[in-house]
Parts: C-alpha cells; structure tokens; sequence
C-alpha cells in the first residue's frame, strides 16, 4: 500500500509540474498568450485530463478499507469531460472464528474496478457525475470442510455498478483542482460491493479538470 501512495503522490507532482492553464477566482480556466482566434480546432492535447484519488477510507474496531484510483479523460466542452479510469480497492472485517467465537477472523475483500465516467458543471464548480464500474471481486472468508477444520475459502466474482453523483471542485493553481465527490450506488447487482442506498464520499486531485 505504501507503494501505490508513493505512486499516486509522484503521478500528481507529476501533472503539477507540468500545469499550463491558469484559474480564476471563480474557478473558470483562460490560457496565457492564447485568445479566442487561436483556439485549437479538433484534438487539443491542452483539454486532456489526468488525475486519481484516494477512496473507501474508513477505519473501526471490527474493520477497516483503503482504496486508491487513477483516471485519464478528455474535456469535449467547456463544461463537459469524459473518460476511463481504473481503481484498487482492499478491505478487512473482523468476525467471530467459526470454531472458537471468542477469537476473530479476519475477512478479506479486493477489488479492481474498470471504468467509464462523465462530468458535467452545472455552475461555476459545482458539477454532477455518473460513473460505471466493472466490478472484479477476490472474496476470503471461513469456512469448514470436510473433516470439520476451518479453511479459507475463495470467491471470484465480478458486478456491474452504476455511481451517479455531485460534487465540488477546488482550483489549486495551474490546471490542478482537488474535488470532492458525493457518490451512490444504485443498481445494488447480487455481488454489489457498495451498501445500499449509502452516500460514499471520494476525494482526489486531477490537471486539466
């Protein structure tokens, strides 16, 4: 884990590095020595969106989960991006040993989600969002076989989730913005690693956003 922050925090320095595009007070974007008749035309490299964030934080007594994602994505209107993304997800709970309850198991959760996003600004920085995830989940919980000894057993299944959302978004200076997301899972599928009707917050950082 320490290595994906390492990566994570080297990939935003990275794109801090090379910011180019400058933001107002009012968080609206305006290039240097640019103007509306040199306006690109077609594929313009400066409209590209790379970024991540950290998710799925939480830390209790019986559990806890840490997550990590990295999004690339392109801005086709002014107000309007669009893109892929990949995310890791890791996750422990503790529950009673099936043999000896006054002792704990650990379960354990991964997951790899692929992904599509679209986000739009509604004012200013506030924006709403829908994202669509390919779930990929590595389930260990106990269990018991057959001569009655606990083992580990090992599910692999995959879901589909749809996240609609609303958000804010924090100009830092240059093309970097933090934001902030408001998130919930609403297809709820057999495999869903999301709780039901529960709002998740995710925080992140991307250039060009």
């Amino acid at each position: 884990m320490k290595r994906i922050l390492l990566v994570f925090l080297l990939f935003i320095g990275i794109n801090y590095a090379s910011a180019q595009e400058v933001y107002t007070s009012s968080g609206k974007s305006h290039s240097h020595k640019k103007s509306q008749k040199n306006k690109k035309k077609g594929y313009d490299p400066d409209r590209l969106i790379l970024g991540g964030g950290l998710n799925g934080l939480s830390y209790s007594t019986v559990g806890a989960s840490a997550g990590i994602s990295l999004i690339a994505g392109y801005r086709i209107l002014d107000k309007l991006s669009a893109g892929v993304g990949i995310g890791y997800q890791y996750s422990q709970r503790s529950v009673p040993d099936l043999l000896n309850p006054s002792k704990a198991y650990h379960e354990k959760l991964h997951l790899v989600y692929p992904s599509v996003w679209v986000r739009y600004f509604v004012y200013r920085n506030f924006f709403v969002s829908t994202t669509a995830e390919y779930n990929i989940i590595n389930y260990r919980e106990q269990g018991l076989d057959a001569a009655g000894n606990t083992t580990t057993i090992q599910t692999n299944v995959s879901n589909i989730s749809l996240l609609p959302g609303c958000g804010f978004r924090i100009p830092l200076g240059g093309r970097v913005a933090a934001y902030g997301e408001l998130r919930m899972e609403v297809l709820q599928g057999k495999y869903s690693p999301y709780p039901p009707l529960t709002p998740m917050v995710n925080f992140g950082f991307a250039a060009g956003l």
